[in-house]
């Protein structure tokens, strides 16, 4: 009769190569210096459509030539029952380049005119009106509506936008 070898214990396993954790070291310290290399030898923010300065890439040309003038600041008390609130906002209009300088001097001519609306129209606001992104794009849009209304009062506007530089609730 053939002798039969015993059974291997259980807890004997067969024995497992062991890694250190020099290759993982080895791997993260590549992809950490490789994502601080990268910047330094690509343009980084040219892949995402901006410029190096971080100012986005005009789409279509449709604003490659328009320009802000300044309209300045202005203080105005908020109506709010509680509290003495007051907004101060820093103004300036976005328009095309060629029509900056005919801009300016309506805007000098008509400043009085403009501050006087602007001033009547946000007193009557509250802080829940001119609180949050919304609030603020409304505002916007309203005295976008204001100025076009003193400036241009045939309806042929040459104001793009109205631009808030500074705007503080207090």
């Amino acid at each position: 009769m053939a002798a039969v070898a015993p059974p291997a214990p259980a807890s004997a396993s067969p024995a497992k190569p062991r890694r250190g954790k020099l290759p993982l070291i080895v791997v993260s310290v590549l992809a950490v210096g490789g994502g601080v290399a990268v910047p330094m030898f690509v343009n980084v923010p040219a892949l995402f459509g901006k410029e190096a300065h971080g100012k986005a890439k005009p789409k279509h040309g449709a604003d490659l030539d328009a320009v802000s003038v300044p309209f300045g600041d202005l203080v105005v008390n908020l109506s709010e029952d509680r509290m003495s609130r007051y907004l101060r906002v820093k103004i300036a209009l976005k328009v095309d380049g060629h029509d900056e300088k005919p801009m300016t001097a309506l805007v000098t001519k008509h400043k009085a005119a403009m501050k006087s609306k602007i001033i009547g129209h946000l007193a009557g606001k509250g802080l829940k009106d001119v609180g949050g992104s919304v609030g603020v794009a409304k505002l916007q849009r309203e005295i976008l509506e204001k100025f076009d209304d003193i400036l241009y009062p045939d309806g042929d506007s040459k104001l793009k936008e109205v631009l808030f530089e500074e705007f503080v609730v207090q």
